[in-house]
């Protein structure tokens, strides 16, 4: 039977090979000031998806900054990362004078409407300040959910 080397391959040297292991160890744990590694999911409508670690940090979205403390990642941080790293097919925001944050309106084609309204949860907490004021830190699990709007009281 021949060897590995009869059909062509090219010996390993220790330098290649100590090149191939340096390449393959994990990536560091931020990526720059700020950034942190999470995971981002999006349930809810048609469309389901999970990916791996997001890079993500403070950010400017849509001409506004968007960082908890004026410094951390946020869930929409991680989520519009997340469609820049894996192409979760579109996010689409607006900015919301009222509450001087984003409001998710639209993920792979999902859109929030009058009777169903984009969430963010963090380890499976729905978070309950906006999505560019709620600090996020490495490890944390993000889940972003088309539900059903809560109506607003009739005043």
């Amino acid at each position: 039977m021949p060897s590995v080397l009869a059909r062509g391959a090219a010996p390993a040297t220790a330098a290649g090979l100590a090149l191939a292991l340096a390449l393959a160890t994990a990536p560091p744990a931020t990526a720059a000031p700020g950034d942190v590694r999470v995971r981002v999911g999006v349930t809810g409508g048609p469309y389901t998806a999970g990916v791996g670690l997001v890079v993500t940090g403070p950010r400017t979205i849509d001409g506004f900054y968007c960082a908890a403390n004026g410094t951390t990642a946020t869930p929409l941080t991680a989520l519009v990362d997340a469609d820049d790293q894996y192409g979760l097919g579109g996010v689409r925001t607006r900015w919301d004078a009222t509450t001087q944050d984003f409001v998710v309106t639209e993920i792979h084609g999902d859109a929030a409407d009058a009777t169903k309204k984009w969430n963010a949860y963090v380890n499976e907490k729905k978070i309950t300040t906006a999505p560019c004021h709620t600090p996020i830190k490495g490890g944390d699990k993000i889940r972003w959910t088309l539900e059903a709007a809560t109506p607003t009281p009739a005043t």
